[in-house]
Order: structure tokens, then sequence, then C-alpha cells
């Protein structure tokens, strides 16, 4: 089997589901003033947690794609509860430009409010996808420029918005994670943890 990346299957929806950005900071306190100061290291990463329950076939097809997984193949995981944006997304818009945490799209209806909303989540190359921070609105030319998280670790692949369906590129954190609670009448339950795997 090849270790290329697969797709996290969208019919094993969880239950219940965590998916956040992890941040990286140092703390360090003066012991003389109780001062602390905090600094940001480059280390942002998305993380995923998921508690699912299947029943009996379900449960064999789910234990099988974890099988597959053998520990090591990164899968391209959604975060279930943004699969698509909240922004009108007016006009036609087409990622121009990104770097650090400034992205930069072009097409959109000139001067529309709202196209993309705080939360919303932007594809911004294979596996890589990125947090809107504040509601976007289209200048008069219908470009806009805004902030996101994490920051752009990849260059970003020029060419029509991708918001819907967005996937991460992650791999199970734990050997552990075909191990399942079994119950009558025959529901498993299970317990995931991924996280991001960062380019080197």
């Amino acid at each position: 089997m090849s270790d290329t990346p697969v797709d996290w299957p969208l019919a094993f929806k969880p239950e219940q589901a965590s998916f956040y950005i992890q941040t990286l900071t140092a703390r360090f306190t003066n012991p003389f003033t109780n001062h602390v100061q905090v600094l940001e290291r480059d280390g942002a990463r998305w993380l995923a947690r998921m508690a699912l329950r299947f029943s009996d076939d379900k449960a064999r097809a789910f234990d099988a794609f974890l099988a597959s997984l053998r520990g090591v193949v990164e899968v391209m995981v959604p975060d279930f509860r943004r699969l698509a944006a909240a922004g009108s997304l007016a006009g036609a818009p087409v990622l121009a430009a990104g770097s650090g945490t400034t992205l930069s799209v072009s097409g959109f209806t000139p001067n529309a409010v709202g196209v993309l909303k705080a939360g919303d989540l932007i594809q911004t190359s294979a596996g890589r996808a990125h947090l809107v921070l504040a509601d976007v609105t289209a200048g008069a030319d219908g470009h806009a420029s805004f902030r996101v998280a994490p920051r752009l670790r990849e260059p970003v692949t020029v060419g029509p918005l991708v918001t819907s369906n967005c996937r991460v590129r992650m791999r199970l954190m734990t050997d552990d994670a075909g191990a399942n609670q079994t119950v009558a009448p025959v529901k498993s339950s299970y317990q995931i943890d991924l996280a991001e795997v960062l380019p080197s």
C-alpha cells in the first residue's frame, strides 16, 4: 500500500468532535515580580479529537479503514462543523496570493459585504486549511486581503477559491486508535486523536 495521504470518508462522521488550532508558546515568569512574558513560537498546528459510534457493518468498515492507515499513513481530515463557508462568496473568487498570515483573493463582487465570515475555512494547498479571522468585505475592485490562522507554511495554490470540504493533512497520534468498546446490540465506540503533519 502506498503512503500517499488518503481522504477521511465523510460517511465516518463523529458523534462528538474537537477540531482546533493548537498554538505553541513559551512562558517566562520573573521570580521577583511574577511578571509573565509570553512568546509565540512557530509551531501552531491543527489538532482533532473525534468520538465515533457505529453499528456492526459500519464498525467493520471503520476498523478496516483505521487498519489501512497502519499508524503512519497520512489522512486528509475535514472539520465536520465547517464543510461549507458561511460567507456569501459573491462573484467568482480566485485565490491570488498569500504569505505569512495574509491571503489575497480577487474576483469578488465589488463592495460585497460578508463574502467570507470569521471562522470560514479556506484550502490554500493540498492538506492545508486556514481559518478566516474576521468578516471580509470586498473592495471596489473585487479584491480582498485578510488574516488567517495558522500561518502559511507552503505556497498557496492559485486558482478558484476552495471553501467547501477543506481538509487538513493529519496523522493518528496513538498506535491504539483502533481500540473500541463494543456493547449490545453491537455498537462500537472509538476515540480518535489526530495531529497536523507539518512540512519539514
